[in-house]
């Protein structure tokens, strides 16, 4: 599989200097709690106002491009909601009419909508089995064609990636995978699964490294810093 870069750079709606990205909250430290209380409240209604669309239309919807729509709303209502921006560098090095495999590290929660939110390409994903036991979230994960993965029995595990080689085969959308598995402390990668790059080779599409820069800043493991 072919190679290309792309890169998702994110910082605080606060001013920031040309040459480097500041964090509100160092190291999670300064959580406020009304900041959180706001994302969360969010966070529950968009869940609840986006995932009954997305269940009716994603039983119908093959090729998941009007579900695409619907999960990159959901994504950028989240995002607002925690007053950040982003800036994306290396979108010109796409083909929207390709599909890909987007690669990425993983260092915070919002990852996942930062991902669906700035990648222009209609995508599914690799999620972890518990995501989808979540009441309308998970339900919502399925209709939209969300691939499931059983990190804990490696047999299932194979047949997931068998089954995500199978359904990129037969389609036209792209799929993004956060390779570590789990998120990090933000300051080096974790080891990588193999399941991304078995998934490329069997499918022998172009694989797209994503680095999302400050994202460990906001909702890194372990706490609800924003």
């Amino acid at each position: 599989a072919t190679t290309e870069i792309y890169t998702l750079s994110l910082h605080d709606a606060l001013p920031i200097s040309a040459c480097r990205i500041t964090p509100l909250y160092e190291h999670g430290n300064n959580c406020n709690p009304m900041r959180v209380i706001w994302f969360l409240i969010n966070l529950a209604l968009s869940i609840s106002v986006c995932s009954i669309p997305i269940i009716a239309v994603g039983w119908f919807d093959k090729e998941k491009y009007y579900t695409g729509k619907l999960i990159k709303m959901w994504a950028r209502w989240v995002i607002w909601s925690t007053g950040i921006q982003y800036e994306i560098d290396g979108l010109d090095n796409l083909n929207l009419d390709k599909q890909y495999i987007f690669m990425s590290n993983h260092a915070s929660a919002l990852d996942i909508v930062l991902g669906v939110a700035a990648i222009p390409s209609n995508i599914v994903f690799l999620a972890k089995k518990e995501l989808f036991r979540i009441p309308f979230f998970g339900w919502a994960m399925e209709a939209a064609g969300m691939i499931k993965i059983d990190r804990q029995n490696p047999e299932i595990a194979r047949k997931s990636v068998s089954e995500a080689v199978e359904t990129l085969m037969h389609s036209s959308f792209s799929t993004l995978i956060y390779p570590e598995g789990t998120r990090s402390n933000g300051e080096e990668l974790l080891p990588f699964k193999k399941g991304g790059f078995i998934l490329a080779i069997r499918t022998q599409l172009p694989v797209v490294p994503i680095t999302i820069l400050g994202a460990g800043n906001v909702l890194p493991k372990g706490t609800l810093a924003i």
